[in-house]
Formats: C-alpha cells, structure tokens, sequence
C-alpha cells in the first residue's frame, strides 16, 4: 500500500467571516473570481461535476466553467457523452471549484438544464476553427480508434475552411444555484464553511463544523 500519510498540508489564510458575505451566492462566487484574478492560479475556471448515471453510479469529471450569473453556472459538452446522458437521467448535479493557492473550495449542488441552441451556436462559432473541428469530429465518450478520430478530422478539416456548423448534439447546460457552500482553509483544520440554501426567494447562510 503506498502511505500517502506524511504528506501534510497547512493552511495560512485570513478568516472568512460571515458579516462579509454577500448576501446572494453568485455574488460571493464573484467576489473569489476577482480575487482569483489578483493570482497566479492556472485555470481558474476549472471545476469537477458530478453526476449519477441511470444505474446510480456516480461519475465527475473536470469541466472549464465559461460563465455564471444569478440564473446558473454555464459549461458546454457534448449532449451525447456520459456527462450527457447522466444529465438526461438524472439532472441534479454537484460543481466544485478548488483553489489551493488561496485554500478555497466551493461546492455547488443545483439542476442542469440545456441552453437554447441559438446560446450553444453562439458560443461554438467563437471558438477557434480547430476547436470546433475537434467538438464535430469526436463524439465524445464513445469508442473509437485513432485512425477513425484522425479520419474525421481530416474530412471535417478539407470541408470547413472557415468555419463548421454548430453539431445539434453540441451545447451548454446551465446549472442553478439550489445549495452553495464556500470553504476556506485555516490553520489546525479549523476551516471556515458557509452553507447558503435556498427558501423560496431568500438564502440563508449558516455555519458549519469545519
């Protein structure tokens, strides 16, 4: 068995109090992406969801976040990969952001729902031309040998100069805030976690044991 025992990590970073809170999740949320933007931290919009298949068998994965607002948390796939057909089944989700140079997590559960496909086309063409070659060529999940993925990329390539049209199995999901927590790291484990749940139209904020 590989002990993975010693290794030890500190924290160091200043209290989150709960009187400087925002009162409204993607405000808080906000407020860590701008501090974010005073780091050297790689990827900041990379975060795992988590989904259950029809069988019950949980699965995540790191997806690149492009956006959020009040009305959810913004990330496009390939509606037909597992991620995909998870979501069909069984469209509650988990999101987690994890940032260690500040000793921050937070950790999202809510609903995910399609874009409209005008939001998916939108975002595909502003994409490079390789990225959406890539998104057409690869049906995501599935098997397949080099030779057949390379194949599909050449002829996609020789078709689509300038631009591929946007593959209907290609778009975002948009997930909603229904329990957000933020988590910050302090010394002796003594962590800092907020839970802001949902009560109709208000958020509630409560402390939790770290």
């Amino acid at each position: 068995m590989k002990d993975l025992k010693e290794i030890q990590l500190e924290y160091h970073q200043q209290p989150l109090q709960q009187k400087d809170l925002s009162s409204k999740p993607w405000d808080q949320l906000e407020n860590w992406f701008a501090d974010l933007e005073k780091e050297n931290i790689t990827y900041p919009n990379a975060a795992i969801l988590g989904s259950v298949d029809s069988s019950g068998w949980p699965s995540s994965r790191t997806i690149l976040v492009k956006g959020f607002s009040k009305e959810g948390i913004l990330f496009f796939t390939d509606y037909e990969s597992q991620k995909g057909k998870d979501i069909a089944s069984n469209p509650k989700v988990s999101l987690t952001f994890f940032w260690k140079e500040l000793d921050r997590q937070v950790r999202i559960q809510g609903m995910a729902e399609k874009t409209s496909f005008d939001e998916s086309e939108a975002y595909f063409q502003s994409r490079p031309l390789a990225s959406q070659i890539s998104a057409a060529s690869s049906f995501q999940s599935n098997p397949v040998t080099k030779e057949e993925l390379e194949n599909r990329v050449k002829a996609y390539s020789e078709r689509y100069q300038e631009k591929v049209p946007c593959p209907e199995r290609w778009g975002g999901y948009r997930i909603s805030f229904e329990r957000v927590e933020f988590w910050q790291g302090r010394p002796n484990r003594l962590h800092d976690r907020y839970l802001y749940t949902k009560d109709n139209d208000t958020w509630n904020i409560q402390r939790l044991s770290p």
